[in-house]
């Protein structure tokens, strides 16, 4: 039997993410400390996070290597087997630059899609901190392969997605709900979506939209759906808990994700294990899970009557629905079961200790 480790992880301590995988270690026995930018009474917090600025990239900051420096001190105290980080900006850039100790750090999805293009020096940072450690993770084959186009040694890329635990979420009765529970961001494209309904509805009346999730579009999507008359048939619930999202996800009978760029989404894996059929943007993030007339189909990113005639097609599409039923769930227990997911990580943390 394999000693048991101790593993610091670098991350947002307030994620659910952060939460999820330091408990899963903490059960197969390891002994985990949380280092975060984000203060959390279960966390050694090591911040404020610094500005990054022009400055950063010729002396790294005063204020940078200041924060740098704390959370080598604390992780020198607690003296880890392996540091992990998340996210190639804040938490894994740190982590990048802890010394003495085995580091990997997890690419998530917007830190390799969107945050290079935003600057020089985002891009400086992230590309920097990728190249500096022992093993980056990528929750996606996407992400993999745009990283490979930086000229990162692929003999270091894992693809291994975040993954769900297949046993909270399975098909319950089917209602006509379509569900969406990515929450109000510009980058969820919520406003695609509901634009979309007013068609959906006038073709299926008795159809469900259920749309979940906080952000600062959420406001403007109601609005857009009370000046549609479109309030009878969309329900807003806002936050919803891990519990209820299993739910709300096993009745669902369409999962619609309508997102501009992915890593690998939580809510899709949710909703291939609970038998949706899904109805996603096509971005290179969905090609694996949306599986044309097995799991769902794609649509045109970011155009709302291609949206509607996909759902009103998928809708009407019974062979489909019921493939989905059968397709999805087998999908994910192959490719994004939680427990297998973390059992390749850690193989890899003792590959490295």
């Amino acid at each position: 039997m394999e000693p048991k480790l101790r593993i610091a992880i670098v991350a947002n301590a307030n994620s659910i993410h952060t939460i999820r995988w330091v408990s899963g270690l903490k059960n197969k026995g390891h002994t985990v400390e949380i280092f975060s930018l984000k203060e959390n009474n279960s966390a050694n917090y090591f911040g404020p996070e610094p500005p990054l600025d022009r400055r950063f990239i010729f002396n790294l900051g005063r204020e940078v290597r200041k924060t740098a420096s704390c959370l080598q001190n604390l992780i020198d105290i607690f003296k880890p087997d392996i540091v992990h980080g998340f996210f190639l900006t804040n938490h894994g850039m740190y982590a990048s630059r802890i010394t003495s100790y085995p580091t990997i750090v997890t690419a998530m999805g917007s830190d390799v899609l969107l945050m290079p293009n935003e600057s020089k020096l985002l891009s400086w940072i992230i590309k920097n901190t990728a190249k500096k450690v022992d093993v980056l993770v990528t929750v996606s084959k996407a992400l993999t392969e745009n990283i490979k186009t930086w000229g990162i040694d692929s003999s270091k890329l894992i693809t291994s997605p975040l993954g769900i635990d297949i046993n909270k979420f399975k098909p319950l009765n089917k209602e006509k709900i379509v569900l969406f529970s990515r929450g109000f961001k510009d980058i969820y494209d919520p406003l695609t979506l509901v634009k979309a309904i007013p068609y959906v509805v006038s073709k299926i009346p008795d159809v469900k939209f259920v749309l979940c999730g906080e952000g600062p579009l959420r406001e403007q999507c109601m609005l857009y759906l009370n000046e549609s008359g479109m309030m009878d048939s969309v329900e807003f619930l806002g936050y919803i808990s891990n519990k209820d999202i299993s739910t709300i996800t096993g009745t669902s009978l369409v999962m619609v994700s309508p997102s501009l760029s992915d890593g690998t989404p939580v809510s899709l894996l949710e909703g291939l294990a609970c038998g949706c059929a899904l109805v996603t943007s096509d971005i290179p993030a969905n090609h694996f899970w949306t599986i044309k007339n097995k799991t769902g189909l794609l649509f045109e990113t970011g155009n709302p009557e291609n949206l509607g005639n996909v759902l009103v097609n998928v809708l009407n599409n019974n062979s489909l629905l019921k493939n989905a039923l059968v397709e999805g769930p087998k999908l994910v227990s192959k490719n994004a079961d939680w427990d297998k997911g973390l059992s390749k990580i850690e193989k890899i943390y003792y590959e490295l200790t």
